[in-house]
């Protein structure tokens, strides 16, 4: 295992410092005026997937120059070009590289920059529209809960499932208690984030003792990592009760934790 570790770190260094002569050597052939060998040195240096922008960028602007010292205008503009689209940022040097070279990559890179911003902006483009699709998409969210009713000071445990497509979301919850509270509840969700609020209408039904009730609810959702969503939801309820031992009002509060499942 050591033999084989260290066969591959000499193969390792072997191969990044023949890629740092190539470049040197291209660069010493460009300077000694043999810019045949030179252009042919930084074309294998761009060929090899390894190479960092950095040295993509210099060796494009070497491969341009020798290019254009044979005289291969046209074929020093391709070069040039990639520099431009893929490296904006480098400039050819003008202390370094003729006047003539300078002025060209300078055109060229006045003619691509149009068409990197175009490009730019169709990748943002994008992006809003995947977002938009994303936020679309309707969903399930089953939920577990615990309630709190303030007037009768008691507790409880539910679950519930909620559908909820763009601004819009509907659930259906079932309360454990004596008797079951079984609920419908409707909505808005006004803006997108990571924390939303929530405004909607509930009614409530008690099959046990044949009586219902609706009101205002006022809450808010929680985004959580791996799918999970927090809901809270603060309600006033009124009760249309044919007894007199139960309270007509009823503030309560839900609390409680659902996973969202996207929908096709």
């Amino acid at each position: 295992m050591k033999l084989q570790a260290g066969l591959f770190l000499r193969v390792a260094v072997l191969l990044v410092s023949g890629s740092a002569w190539a470049q040197t050597t291209g660069i010493e052939r460009y300077e000694d005026g043999d810019f045949k060998a030179a252009a042919r040195l930084f074309e294998q240096e761009l060929a090899t997937p390894a190479a960092s922008p950095e040295s993509q960028a210099l060796a494009r602007i070497y491969l341009a120059a020798s290019l254009y010292a044979l005289g291969q205008v046209e074929e020093a503009r391709k070069p040039l070009e990639a520099l431009a689209r893929e490296s904006p940022e480098q400039r050819v040097d003008p202390a370094r590289f003729p006047p003539e070279l300078v002025s060209l990559a300078e055109l060229i890179r006045q003619q691509v920059e149009p068409e990197r911003q175009r490009a730019a902006r169709e990748v943002a483009l994008q992006a809003a529209r995947e977002e938009e699709r994303r936020r679309a998409a309707p969903r399930l969210r089953p939920e577990v809960f615990g309630l709190f009713d303030a007037v009768d000071r008691r507790g409880t445990l539910g679950a519930g499932l909620a559908f909820q497509r763009k601004s819009l979301e509907g659930s259906v919850r079932v309360l454990l208690g004596d008797p079951p509270v079984f609920q419908l509840q409707g909505g808005v969700l006004p803006r997108y984030g990571v924390l939303r609020p929530f405004l909607g209408l509930r009614a409530s039904l008690l099959p046990g003792i044949d009586t219902y009730g609706a009101g205002p609810v006022l809450g808010g959702r929680l985004a959580l990592p791996a799918g999970l969503m927090g809901v809270v939801d603060v309600g006033a309820d009124y009760f249309f009760l044919s007894r007199d031992d139960r309270h007509r009002f009823a503030v309560t509060v839900q609390a409680g934790l659902g996973f969202e499942l996207h929908l096709p």
